[in-house]
């Protein structure tokens, strides 16, 4: 996944780290992050997303795994100026935004048939 991404050009750094673990998340990102999103789908990612994020930065959590107690303490814990956002999985006019996406950004394209070329 980490070279598909950084093939396709679709993200100012891709890095790879044990989310769980937030001072190697940290340490891979290097600079704080001005936004940092966290999709994957596993427990105890709140912290690193939090220090890999800047202060002032946002910090999107988009995945069923997050626990936003842990998360809303890990930030006030760690003295983290951060705003962090949830999320729902419905945004109006979504569905028409990810096909226009699609249709207009060749690498978003051909990052999807590639995934679809994989999976037939």
């Amino acid at each position: 996944e980490a070279a598909a991404a950084r093939a396709a050009a679709l993200a100012d750094t891709v890095v790879v780290a044990d989310a769980r673990d937030p001072v190697a998340v940290a340490d891979a990102v290097g600079a704080p992050a001005d936004v940092t999103v966290v999709c994957v789908d596993v427990p105890g990612c709140e912290h690193g997303a939090i220090l890999a994020t800047a202060d002032g930065g946002t910090v999107v959590f988009f995945s069923m795994a997050t626990s936003f107690p842990a998360a809303a303490l890990g930030a006030e814990g760690l003295a983290a100026d951060v705003e962090m956002i949830v999320g729902n999985g419905y945004v109006p006019g979504h569905a028409a935004f990810a096909l226009d996406l699609l249709r207009a950004e060749p690498a978003v394209r051909a990052l999807f048939e590639h995934r679809q070329t994989q999976q037939a």
